[in-house]
């Protein structure tokens, strides 16, 4: 009987033994589990940033883009303006060039006084010319500020 004691009392103690091992097994488990959840709470954080920084260069490209495409309506309606520009100081300058064979005689002379254009319409002309060259400087300015801009969004 004292021999079937020790037996147990041996079991008893080899499971006791056993319990202790498992107990600091589940402790490492815990911590790991600890340390699994710090990391996963920090990685959730920087994904949080990541997709606010995601939110924030789709916007800035869509403004980007609703920029680039008033430049390029604006380009293209400057474009129209200053090719009727060029058609109208082309006909200017064949008026001209009839006025020029025209006073070849001295009798027609009052006849081209009469068709020539006035200080008042070449001080006219010259304005309507000086607004549409300052509009034109004023558009370049602007796309060149705009493709800076749009360069440097790109880069970041």
């Amino acid at each position: 009987m004292e021999e079937l004691l020790r037996q147990l009392t041996t079991l008893v103690q080899g499971l006791v033994d056993d319990m202790s091992v498992l107990k600091q097994d589940m402790q490492t488990v815990k911590q790991k589990l600890g340390q699994l959840e710090q990391r996963m709470d920090k990685l959730e954080q920087r994904m949080d940033k990541q997709e606010e920084e995601l939110r924030w260069l789709k916007e800035q490209m869509k403004e980007n883009t609703d920029m680039i495409k008033a430049i390029r309506d604006n380009q293209l309606e400057q474009r129209s303006i200053q090719d009727g520009m060029r058609h109208e100081i082309a006909s200017l300058r064949g008026e001209m060039a009839g006025i020029r064979e025209q006073m070849a005689t001295k009798d027609d002379l009052s006849r081209l006084r009469e068709q020539m254009a006035t200080k008042e319409d070449i001080s006219l002309i010259h304005q309507r010319l000086d607004y549409q060259l300052g509009r034109i400087a004023k558009v370049e300015e602007e796309m060149y500020l705009l493709k800076k801009v749009y360069t440097c969004s790109l880069k970041s």
